[in-house]
C-alpha cells in the first residue's frame, strides 16, 4: 500500500503508511543522515514522531468524518527505548488503539528495525477528543 502520511511533520521526515485497517497501523520511515542524532544514532524524536503519528492515524481510522471537525491530539506519551537504529535502518512502527471512548482515547505501538526485527521502543499513548459542539 505504501502511501505518504497526511500529517506535514511526520511526511517531512519520510514517513509513510503501509498498512491501515480499523483501529490499526504500520508505517515506515527509512532513515538517513538527516535523521541522526549527535552521535550518529537515529533521533528518539524521529521515533517517537512516528510512533505518535500511528495512533493518531490508527484513532483516525475509527472515529473517521468525526476526526476532522473534531480533530484528536495527544495529550501523553510514554516511550521506553530498547535499542537504536542507525541511518540507513528501515524502521516499521505498528500499533493499535485499545481503547476508545467520546472524550479519550489509548493506544499502543512498537518500532522495530526492519532488516532483524529488533525492537527498538514501545510507547503507550493517551489522546483527547474535543466535547461535541452544541
Amino acid at each position: 500500500m505504501s502511501e505518504p502520511v497526511n500529517a506535514p511533520f511526520t511526511a517531512f521526515i519520510g514517513g509513510m503508511v503501509e498498512e491501515k485497517s480499523e483501529g490499526r497501523v504500520r508505517l515506515s520511515l527509512a532513515t538517513g543522515p538527516q535523521h541522526a542524532d549527535a552521535i550518529g544514532n537515529v533521533h528518539t524524536g524521529a521515533l517517537t514522531t512516528i510512533m505518535d503519528s500511528v495512533i493518531g492515524i490508527a484513532l483516525g481510522t475509527l472515529r473517521g468524518e468525526r476526526g476532522t471537525y473534531r480533530p484528536h491530539a495527544t495529550i501523553e506519551m510514554s516511550t521506553s527505548f530498547y535499542a537504536h537504529a542507525t541511518p540507513g535502518d528501515e524502521i516499521d512502527a505498528e500499533g493499535r488503539v485499545t481503547q476508545l471512548s467520546e472524550r479519550v482515547a489509548f493506544g499502543e505501538v512498537e518500532a522495530r528495525r526492519r532488516s532483524d526485527g529488533a525492537l527498538l521502543a514501545k510507547a503507550r499513548l493517551t489522546f483527547a477528543i474535543p466535547a461535541a459542539r452544541p
